[in-house]
């Protein structure tokens, strides 16, 4: 029995390329092998260093590393600093992105802000429409009534009828009345305050007739300040505008009157005829302000003359102020207002100066025309009223019979 022969080991196989740094046959240095993938996964899972780069533990002593930088001298190194000290934090540029907790901060201020503008917004819509329309227009009357006042000189100020327009002055122009006409205006504000009382009486609160009628109150009496203002400072041409502004407000308040008419005779008495006089001396003063304007700045159009633009003026207002009067009920209250002004108008035509006896006749007849009208319209319309107010209870008695024989009048037919 033979002895088993050991295995003999095998040589590796002769490398086909030299070591790295061995110099080969001909005196020249080989190149170095491919480096093992498992080198390399070793290299990729190595940290990575956020300093200057280390030399690696395979570069040899001819690496190019250029080792650690040097310390900063003093040469250097900034106003203020130690040489070798470390250098100052590089402040952010401005225009950097912010950061996510600072983003999240902006979100929570601007949806915080927002949350209470909402919350402003749905008191402010909680608010009772028809309370704030009585409180705007108890203070705005108020305070307008206060304020033309102090314009005209109630309070010691400058006299409103001495501007220089000349709208109050009697002599002013053919179609000016008389001095006492402008306590109209006194009346007038004692009117609407009487209204402002009206309007907060508990069975008006919620009235539909108050709700839009308020409003344009408040801008008559604003425009009606305004209006003041600009003829105690002389400026024609905005006085001229906002005269005629209010003169539409009010039209558009009488429309509204017509709409919904009063129910009671209080209600009449203190909204109606505040509002009526109101129009009807506003009208008889955007006449008298316009030919006091027009006088000023010396404008004759078609060459007329005064004297017939003056007749021109009455006759205007005075069939303006019929058909104003010619609705509803008959507005008696504007027509005392106009006619308050064109009686004015004829003494001062006849004995002041300058005179005219045509505009003085004028006026006079128009007086006369406008109560007539304004009475016929309030005749008829009462009288239609009781006739249907009769042909209502009649519809509701039997009929007569004047064969009473004691039998009821179907069974006979």
């Amino acid at each position: 029995m033979s002895t088993p022969t050991p295995p003999t080991p095998r040589l590796p196989a002769k490398p086909t390329r030299l070591p790295a740094g061995t110099p080969d046959s001909n005196g020249s240095e080989a190149p170095s092998e491919t480096p093992s993938p498992v080198l390399e996964r070793l290299r990729a899972a190595r940290p990575k260093n956020t300093g200057p780069a280390a030399p690696s533990d395979d570069a040899g002593p001819g690496s190019s590393y250029p080792g650690p930088p040097p310390a900063t001298s003093a040469r250097t190194s900034p106003a203020g600093t130690k040489p070798g000290a470390p250098a100052p934090p590089v402040p952010k540029p401005a225009g950097k992105k912010p950061t996510g907790s600072t983003t999240a901060a902006v979100r929570v201020t601007a949806s915080r802000a927002a949350a209470g503008g909402s919350s402003v917004i749905r008191h402010i819509g909680s608010w009772d429409p028809d309370l704030v329309r009585r409180i705007v227009v108890t203070v705005v009357t108020i305070g307008a009534v206060l304020g033309t006042a102090e314009v005209a000189g109630a309070f010691g100020g400058p006299d409103l009828r001495e501007a220089s327009l000349g709208t109050f002055d009697p002599a002013a122009t053919l179609v000016s009345p008389a001095a006492p006409a402008a306590y109209a205006w006194l009346l007038i504000g004692v009117g609407l305050i009487g209204y402002t009382i009206h309007q907060w009486l508990p069975a008006h609160q919620r009235s539909p007739r108050h709700r839009g009628l308020g409003w344009a109150v408040v801008v008559a009496l604003l425009v009606t300040l305004g209006w003041a203002v600009a003829v105690q400072r002389g400026m024609p041409a905005m006085s001229l505008v906002l005269i005629f502004l209010l003169l539409a407000t009010l039209l558009a308040s009488l429309r509204w009157l017509n709409h919904y008419p009063a129910q009671t005779r209080p209600e009449g008495l203190l909204v109606d005829i505040p509002l009526g006089l109101f129009l009807g001396w506003t009208g008889v003063t955007a006449t008298v302000h316009t030919a006091a304007v027009l006088t000023t700045l010396g404008v004759d159009w078609l060459e007329f003359g005064a004297q017939r633009w003056a007749l021109i003026g009455v006759i205007l207002l005075t069939l303006a102020a019929m058909a104003v009067c010619m609705t509803d009920r008959g507005r008696i209250a504007v027509a005392l207002a106009v006619v308050w002004g064109l009686v004015l108008i004829v003494p001062e035509r006849l004995l002041g100066d300058p005179q005219s006896i045509p505009v003085a006749f004028a006026a006079g007849l128009g007086a006369f025309l406008l109560i007539i009208s304004a009475g016929s319209r309030r005749h008829r319309v009462d009288h239609a009223y009781r006739r249907e107010l009769r042909a209502r209870q009649m519809a509701t008695v039997p009929p007569i019979d004047f064969f009473d024989d004691g039998e009821p009048v179907t069974a006979r037919q």
